[in-house]
C-alpha cells in the first residue's frame, strides 16, 4: 500500500478501511449492548455476531447495524467527510501551483497558502474525529 493511499484512505473512503481487531472488538461489544438494552434477542445478537466475523470493511457493519441509531457513522457525516477532503485537497493543490508559480516569476512571498489550508484542514479533523468516534465506542445508548 502506498503512503499516499494509506494517509488519504481514511478522508476520502473511509467506509473501505478494513476492519481492525479493535474495530471488530467494539462492533461485538455494541452488539452486547444492544442485546442487554432489549433491542437484539439473544438469536439476533448472534447473527450478528457471525456477521461481525466475515465483515471486512467499515461499510459492511452499516449491515450489521441496521437499524441501530448511534452505532455506526450516519452515511451524511461519511460523505460530507469525503467532500470535505477532495474539496481541501483541491484547494491545497491549487493554491500550491499559484505559489509555486508566483514564485518562479519573482513574487515569492512566502507561504501564504498554509493559512487557509490549516482552517481547513482543521474542519476536516473535525469531520474525520467525529465519524472515527462511532467506530471507538463500545456502548449504545438506550432508546
Amino acid at each position: 500500500m502506498s503512503t499516499l493511499t494509506a494517509t488519504l484512505g481514511p478522508l476520502l473512503s473511509p467506509d473501505e478501511l478494513e476492519l481492525t481487531d479493535t474495530d471488530r472488538r467494539a462492533a461485538h461489544e455494541k452488539i452486547d449492548s444492544a442485546a442487554r438494552l432489549g433491542g437484539l434477542s439473544p438469536q439476533q445478537a448472534a447473527d450478528r455476531h457471525d456477521l461481525v466475523g466475515v465483515a471486512r470493511t467499515r461499510g459492511e457493519l452499516r449491515r450489521v447495524f441496521d437499524g441501530f441509531a448511534d452505532a455506526v457513522p450516519p452515511y451524511g457525516l461519511t460523505l460530507a467527510l469525503r467532500i470535505a477532503a477532495v474539496g481541501w485537497l483541491a484547494v491545497c493543490a491549487v493554491q500550491f501551483v499559484v505559489w509555486l508559480t508566483l514564485a518562479a516569476f519573482g513574487h515569492f512571498d512566502g507561504p501564504w497558502w498554509l493559512w487557509s489550508d490549516l482552517g481547513l484542514g482543521a474542519a476536516v479533523g473535525v469531520l474525520w474525529r467525529t465519524n472515527e468516534s462511532y467506530h471507538r465506542k463500545s456502548q449504545l445508548r438506550a432508546l
